[in-house]
């Protein structure tokens, strides 16, 4: 029997500017049956002191130092550390919207699901203040979804992707899985190990994760040769999803997308890796049937993938305006 419901996580490092922002964030939240653990992976700023001072004062966190050893790693301490049936990561430069665990814990108790995803918020800059945010005055969709369906459409951005962020997650499901220590992308490599263990998977429509990209992020950093990690966590997930899925089609168009991605990451760094345009380009144009059909990107998003396929130089001068007008 665990001690609580849910273990929010948070990895901590070097983030002095955000973590409080971040962590307000939490103890703004209902926090009955839930703990918040922090692990600080050797930060060199003063975010290992911010994180002792909020355990102090604040119960219901605990907190771990370590000496530094990446994000992967401090995600398997979490998992291994986490006292709640559940485990919800937390990046410490990000925040969540109020209500959050409130509702998570609700949908968890009355619906009984192995994993909860919830929706997100893009916030672009570099600012540490908290934004006033409004969302979810839609009506909620919750849908349910097997193993087989989450894992095929999951390398999409829908209702089910390779985020870990927005996700509250049965902590048996990490039984013999730990993220890959070394690799980049460490979400991509990691859940659909536990996905497909799933029974029960929801998702609602409702945003409350608020995902700061800043220039320093992972998310936002130029292609070099570790970039090649997410084509090698997305064919990973493509060859599972191949043998494991019943359908195939978003598999299909989820592995173009990511290698697109990669692409885009090339054309902001003038970087031109011309074996692997050339290949990915033949994804593209195998598959625009396909492309066409998908209901869960838009037509933005086809267009693009499909004239990536058939003029990448056309793709390429388009997609530089779009970065230069959005800079």
């Amino acid at each position: 029997m665990r001690d609580y419901l849910i273990t929010i996580a948070v990895p901590v490092y070097n983030v002095e500017k955000y973590l409080k922002r971040c962590l307000d964030s939490l103890l703004a939240q209902e926090l009955e049956d839930i703990e918040i653990l922090l692990v600080d992976d050797g930060s060199r700023d003063n975010s290992g002191n911010i994180c002792d001072d909020y355990e102090k004062n604040n119960g219901m966190i605990r907190v771990i130092h370590q000496e530094n050893r990446g994000l992967a790693a401090v995600r398997n301490v979490c998992v291994k550390q986490a006292r709640g049936e559940y485990i919800s990561f937390i990046d410490s430069d990000d925040y969540v919207l109020e209500g959050a665990y409130k509702h998570f814990k609700n949908i968890i108790k009355d619906r009984q699901c192995d994993i909860l995803c919830y929706g997100y918020v893009d916030v672009y800059g570099d600012s540490s203040e908290k934004l006033e945010i409004i969302t979810n005055d839609l009506k909620e969709v919750i849908k349910e979804y097997s193993a087989k369906d989450a894992v095929e459409q999951m390398l999409l951005p829908g209702d089910i992707d390779v985020i870990t962020c927005n996700k509250v997650i049965k902590v048996s499901l990490f039984d013999n899985i730990e993220y890959p220590i070394g690799k980049l992308y460490e979400d991509m490599f990691t859940n659909y190990k536990f996905v497909c263990k799933a029974e029960k998977i929801l998702a609602t429509n409702s945003k409350y994760y608020v995902y700061c990209h800043r220039p320093s992020s992972i998310g936002q950093m130029a292609f070099n040769t570790r970039t090649m990690d997410l084509v090698k966590a997305a064919k990973e997930v493509y060859d599972f999803g191949i043998k494991f899925c019943d359908s195939t089609d978003n598999l299909e168009i989820g592995y173009l997308y990511w290698l697109v991605i990669v692409a885009n990451m090339m054309i902001k760094s003038n970087a031109c890796e011309k074996e692997y345009i050339r290949k990915a380009q033949s994804v593209s144009r195998k598959n625009v049937l396909l492309i066409l059909r998908n209901k869960i990107i838009n037509k933005t998003r086809k267009i693009e993938l499909i004239l990536f396929g058939f003029s990448y130089s056309v793709y390429k001068l388009i997609y530089k305006e779009y970065v230069a007008r959005n800079r």
